[in-house]
């Protein structure tokens, strides 16, 4: 199942050196924070579980609404006083919350969060004012990741057809947004935690190398692959960042669409058999 995810919708063609975003997943799969230094790190742990309208996060702006669930198999990020998990942001999946929405007090060019049981359905929107500046799904990004991501960190075999990583979405120094919307079409469950911001963009004069594993380039909605012929001329090629790839040669498209859709399925029935 672990092939069914990788690229297929990434697009192909090459980026400008001045792509306005990259993307990256942490280097340790059981990583569930982020490692840039200075940032406002968000947690669901003292909400009530359900639905919580006009949530403010101190300092850095206001959520519209959010359903939040106790942990389990899906997410729910683990610490050391909560080793089986603490609660998470859910979207989709029958909770009636289809979508949240971030308000940021100032423009910002970080943000990072633990991105747990990707699916296809998953979509992380990133505006300023009204123009979108990058859209993402995990279709397009968490399929690039080695299998070691795959499963619950608690327990790999814990949903181990799905990534479970932290990914950060870094802006260039020209790139901001002031909107985040993570959206699931209710085909199945858009599971997230730790959310992490920051207002400055990555210098690496200052922050040193990218955190994690370059994985994607972004410009407005064309998704590129990271390479290091991709990188080669841009911010982002500076600190000998690591580019990843993904294990192993693709699947030939008639079995990879057809085990693709066999996931969709089977996530389907997951999502039917959820209680909110």
């Amino acid at each position: 199942m672990k092939s069914t995810l990788l690229s297929i919708m990434l697009l192909t063609t090459a980026l400008p050196a001045g792509a306005e975003l990259i993307v990256t997943y942490a280097e340790d799969p059981n990583l569930n924070l982020s490692s840039l230094a200075n940032t406002n790190v968000f947690t669901f742990d003292q909400l009530k579980t359900g639905v919580n309208k006009n949530v403010s996060w101190s300092g850095v702006g206001s959520f519209n609404q959010l359903y939040v669930k106790g942990a389990d198999v899906y997410g729910g990020a683990a610490d050391a006083a909560n080793p089986n998990g603490t609660k998470y942001s859910l979207q989709g999946a029958g909770t009636g919350v289809l979508s949240s929405t971030l308000t940021l007090e100032k423009s910002s060019s970080y943000f990072g969060m633990w991105w747990s049981a990707g699916d296809p359905y998953n979509k992380l929107d990133f505006y300023q004012g009204s123009q979108l500046v990058g859209s993402f799904t995990t279709a397009s990004l968490l399929g690039l990741l080695p299998d070691t991501y795959f499963g619950n960190p608690k327990d790999r075999s814990l949903d181990a057809g799905e990534p479970f990583a932290f990914i950060n979405f870094f802006g260039d120094p020209k790139t901001a947004w002031d909107k985040i919307v993570l959206s699931n079409n209710n085909s199945s469950g858009f599971e997230s935690d730790n959310y992490t911001t920051r207002v400055t963009a990555w210098n690496p004069l200052v922050d040193g190398a990218l955190p994690g594993v370059p994985v994607a380039l972004v410009s407005g909605t064309t998704t590129t692959k990271a390479t290091k012929e991709s990188l080669a001329g841009t911010p982002w090629s500076l600190g000998q960042s690591p580019v990843g790839a993904a294990p192993g040669a693709p699947a030939p498209p008639v079995t990879l669409l057809a085990a693709f859709a066999g996931v969709l399925a089977l996530r389907q029935v997951r999502a039917k058999r959820r209680t909110a």
